[in-house]
């Protein structure tokens, strides 16, 4: 018996070599996934940030443009472009206004077919 136990250890074992292997990727692997994983939420968080800042900026810019359509809509600023300008415009008198009704798309009468053509025949008549 003793020979057999002598032979089988002179072998060389290559299970425990494999497990070792294997766990050292394991651990490699879940090394280099953390910090991959921290670079790319840092990455987030910067492109969240200067997006952020960017809608903000949009905002103010929204806003300043909105006033400024108000104050060069307005009355009394077109009167004074107007007078600077020199323009010789007057106030709108009753009689150059034209008001156009809309009936509602619903009120609207149906469009009729064209001449030659057969109601549902989208190619006319062939005769």
């Amino acid at each position: 018996m003793a020979k057999q136990r002598k032979n089988q250890a002179s072998g060389i074992h290559f299970g425990p070599a494999i497990k070792v292997v294997l766990l050292c990727f394991v651990f490699c692997g879940s090394a280099v996934g953390y910090v991959w994983q921290k670079n790319e939420i840092i990455r987030l968080g910067r492109q969240i940030s200067d997006r952020e800042k960017k809608l903000e900026q949009l905002r103010d810019d929204n806003e300043l443009l909105r006033n400024q359509d108000y104050l060069l809509g307005s009355q009394r600023m077109i009167e004074e472009r107007v007078q600077v300008l020199r323009l010789g415009l007057g106030p709108v008198q009753p009689g150059q206004v034209v008001r156009l009704d809309e009936l509602p798309a619903a009120a609207a009468p149906a469009p009729r077919p064209l001449a030659g053509r057969a109601p549902g025949d989208g190619l006319g008549s062939l005769n």
